[in-house]
């Protein structure tokens, strides 16, 4: 009986029941594409900022970090056990470490930083996006542009040209050059860390710690940097570190902008939604005041009453949340994956997100309906028959 009145519930004027449910599809829709398309813009931008290299250098207190910007003879030294330690802590902000051991070194008439470097994982990093300082296998060597342009490596065919090249008595597969960079990296020759400290004979010792500051825990940047500096206190005491502000800073605002425009697009998004729920509630439970009065006068109570608008909402709810996921999936897909893509997966239908969608919706279109049930409740069902 009570499915029998639900399906009557849904067949009255079907033409309005087909536009709630479009207008319902539609803001859905609207929501799940600026959803997918903010998230998968925030990865992009935050991964354009990644790709400007490292923006934290980890180090002993006494270090001078002059002295490792300029790559003098005064940098301490300490064990290159240091950055696995690191790894171990899940609750620093850092991340993509590269243990660091550099020395200049003349190769003929030309001065270099020779830079032995050792990327170690995290635990929690994604293969996605990986490291920012790829690993060199042994005996390789990758050139940063000046230091290739200086020792005559030349391009093939649009390729660097892999050819041997002696570094301090040993000989090293020059495997990549690097595109200019406007600093002092332009005159790096990365070669293994193992190999470096073998060629300078420092053996399990490093100069520097390079890293990324992550933003993944929210929070303003100044207390991300206090977060960092206390857990790095507890995880390695006697060490600080050292971020590249500007860098830091730019990826923190890319975060922030994309989640606070989403979160004003969506509470419009959810305004529409409740705005329409409500208008046309109060409209069916004005049309349906004689029918409502003569079900209570044969005895069917208001909870009845009340489920048949409530289940007809959910219905309609669920069935518009399942449409509008789809539709706003797909149009994220095809208006963002030409442009959206920085090394990284592309943009896709994020499956995992449908059954929150459904909930939100539904909770949404019950606590909208409400208003129009308060109504229904208030009235006198003896002065709708009267009228009738």
């Amino acid at each position: 009986m009570f499915f029998r009145m639900l399906l009557a519930q849904a067949r009255y004027k079907w033409s309005i029941v087909l536009l709630v449910f479009l207008a319902m599809s539609s803001v859905v829709a609207l929501y799940v594409y600026l959803r997918n398309t903010s998230l998968f813009t925030n990865r992009s931008m935050q991964l354009i900022m990644k790709n400007m290299g490292h923006n934290m250098l980890i180090l002993p207190e006494k270090a001078n970090p002059l002295d490792v910007h300029l790559c003098t003879d005064r940098q301490v030294l300490f064990s290159d056990r240091t950055a696995h330690h690191l790894a171990r802590f899940p609750r620093l902000a850092s991340k993509y470490y590269v243990s660091v051991l550099q020395k200049r070194v003349r190769l003929g008439e030309v001065e270099c930083l020779l830079t032995g470097i050792e990327p170690v994982a995290r635990a929690d990093e994604t293969r996605e996006k990986g490291n920012m300082m790829p690993p060199l296998d042994p005996g390789q060597a990758r050139l940063g542009a000046s230091a290739a342009s200086l020792l005559g490596n030349r391009e093939v065919g649009g390729a660097k040209e892999s050819r041997r090249m002696p570094i301090l008595g040993a000989e090293f597969d020059v495997v990549e050059t690097l595109p200019p960079k406007g600093t002092l990296d332009d005159f790096r020759i990365y070669i293994p860390l193992a190999d470096c400290q073998r060629l300078l004979g420092q053996e399990g010792r490093i100069n520097a710690i390079l890293a990324f500051e992550c933003l993944e825990r929210g929070g303003s940047l100044a207390e991300i940097e206090e977060s960092q500096r206390r857990e790095l206190e507890k995880a390695q005491p006697g060490f600080k570190h050292i971020s590249k502000s500007a860098v830091a800073e730019g990826r923190y605002l890319a975060r922030r902008t994309t989640q606070r425009s989403l979160y004003c697009l969506l509470g419009i998004a959810l305004a529409v939604t409740v705005l329409i729920i409500v208008v046309t509630g109060l409209q069916e439970v004005a049309e349906r005041r004689g029918e409502v009065a003569i079900l209570l006068a044969m005895g069917t109570d208001y909870a009845c009453i009340v489920g048949l608008f409530a289940g007809k909402m959910l219905i309609l709810a669920a069935a518009a949340a399942l449409t509008g996921f789809i539709a706003g999936s797909k149009l994220a897909v095809w208006l963002t994956s030409p442009f959206l893509v920085v090394n990284t997966a592309a943009v896709r239908v994020l499956w995992g997100h449908l059954p929150s969608v459904v909930a939100v919706t539904c909770l949404v279109a019950l606590l909208a309906e409400a208003i129009p049930m308060i109504q229904l409740l208030r009235m006198d069902p003896n002065a709708a028959l009267t009228e009738g």
